[in-house]
């Protein structure tokens, strides 16, 4: 039986982390994964996402853009050409990923592991044993939703509809989540008609000021056509092609298109990993764990998707840095920082929360404040003729900035402001004190501390 003092399982972005960190702390190291390298932003997310959504915004706004005196343009679509240049981006990305692979000081095995004990696993018919800790970090795959008949239609996953080379003159985009969401918008400002539909309304969750301005973007999009909130759904062929039967508060209608895409989310990819042979406990579909990712086994932790709670990019980072310290038995307390909670959701315009909203604070006892601007009425933002956008600031009654939700312009990269703030327990005192740049979209955040600070007992 070959040892080594820490083994990964799953080669993404928090098992590369993790036996990175491992492997940077004297830990022995060895990391299986199987199949292609990279982890799911690279090959089926994050960037190939974007890299679609960049080409669909062009080609919206130069037939739709609100700016008086610059024409609106006709530009021809090449699908294929923008599929391609997809995936040659994600070629640039894994490249870059499997560099650093190599240079991490660990040693990778193209097999899946599974647990045999508390402390082995089999892989490609080989025993090893970790003698300080393992990590857990297989991902997720796709989830597919009890929906009568769906097992029965050739619906499409996100996993697959990356691989589409031919535009589709239709489809419905089942889910309204951030999956749903961009994918629905990508297609439907390539020229696809698309429906969206979805059990809930969009995003409630961000609050309900953002969900309604949501909505009315969505309303505006051509080619876009939301149903929601759904009460029940069943899937059907039909000569039309693919059927989808709503019942809502209207009553019951059909709906068809072409495809099908299902996007209600991922789960954690667990099965098989044997995880009972090893004392790994699971918890309403989820390992159970701590903010120091240990798992119900002291000597194993888990990272990613594979721990079934946030599936982002950062989180899993740094789950993956805390489950490698521990795993490699690292001194200290090593936690994940979940108060800050941030999101993002890269439609146009995106949508960015971190921290709680109003009513998330009060669900904890928390006396909160709040205050909101909409983009279409502050200077940077009409000069840059937008049409839809607000930003909500929450804070205690002691002035501490308890979160942050923007739907608009750049949200995505102006959410970063607050998370700083945030992270080091600023109030919106300091948001009044700090130099603010003019014109920009950032010093709205001045209008927002100043409407919260006149709310402030005292």
């Amino acid at each position: 039986m070959k040892e080594f003092d820490v083994i990964v399982l799953g080669g993404g972005t928090a098992g590369t982390m993790a036996a990175k960190t491992a492997a940077a702390n004297g830990a022995s190291t060895v990391m299986f994964n199987d199949g292609e390298l990279g982890g799911l932003c690279i090959l089926r997310g994050c960037m190939p996402t974007k890299t679609m959504l960049h080409a669909a915004h062009l080609n919206h706004h130069a037939r739709h853009h609100a700016t008086p005196g610059i024409g609106k343009t006709e530009p021809s679509i090449e699908f294929a050409q923008v599929m391609d240049n997809k995936d040659a981006k994600v070629k640039r990305f894994k490249d870059a990923k499997i560099a650093g692979i190599e240079k991490g000081g660990y040693q990778v095995i193209d097999a899946r592991a599974h647990f045999t004990g508390a402390d082995t696993v089999e892989a490609a018919g080989e025993a090893y044993r970790f003698t300080k800790g393992a990590v857990i970090s297989t991902g997720s795959v796709v989830s597919s939703p009890p929906i009568p008949g769906l097992d029965q239609v050739p619906f499409l996953t996100s996993d697959e509809v990356m691989e589409l080379r031919e535009q589709p003159e239709s489809i419905i985009v089942l889910g309204s989540g951030a999956i749903g969401l961009e994918f629905a918008q990508f297609y439907a400002r390539m020229g696809t008609q698309v429906h969206l539909v979805s059990r809930r309304a969009v995003f409630t969750d961000a609050g309900p000021i953002i969900a309604q301005e949501m909505r009315q973007a969505l309303d505006d999009e051509p080619n876009l056509h939301a149903h929601h909130p759904a009460v029940s759904l069943g899937a059907r062929m039909s000569g039309e092609g693919i059927a989808l039967d709503i019942e809502d508060a209207q009553g019951m209608r059909t709906i068809t298109a072409e495809h099908l895409l299902v996007a209600t989310g991922r789960r954690a990819d667990v099965d098989g990993l044997g995880l009972e042979q090893a004392g790994v406990e699971m918890e309403r579909g989820k390992i159970r764990c701590g903010a120091n990712m240990q798992t119900s086994n002291p000597k194993i932790f888990v990272a990613g998707d594979a721990s079934g709670f946030r599936l982002l990019l950062h989180v899993a980072n740094w789950e993956g840095q805390v489950a490698g310290l521990g795993a490699a038995k690292v001194s200290g307390e090593h936690l994940v920082e979940n108060r800050l909670n941030m999101s993002v959701v890269f439609t146009d315009p995106p949508l960015a929360l971190l921290g709680m909203t109003e009513s998330e604070a009060q669900s904890k006892g928390i006396e909160a404040l709040i205050a909101q601007a909409r983009f279409p009425e502050t200077g940077r933002a009409i000069t840059m003729d937008v049409e839809h956008g607000v930003w909500t600031l929450v804070c205690d009654q002691q002035g501490e900035i308890l979160g942050t939700q923007i739907l608009g312009p750049r949200a995505d990269d102006l959410i970063h402001i607050l998370s700083g703030i945030m992270y080091y327990r600023g109030k919106v005192q300091d948001l009044i004190d700090m130099p603010w740049y003019h014109p920009t979209l950032a010093e709205v955040l001045i209008g927002l501390a100043r409407d919260l600070t006149a709310k402030l007992p005292g």
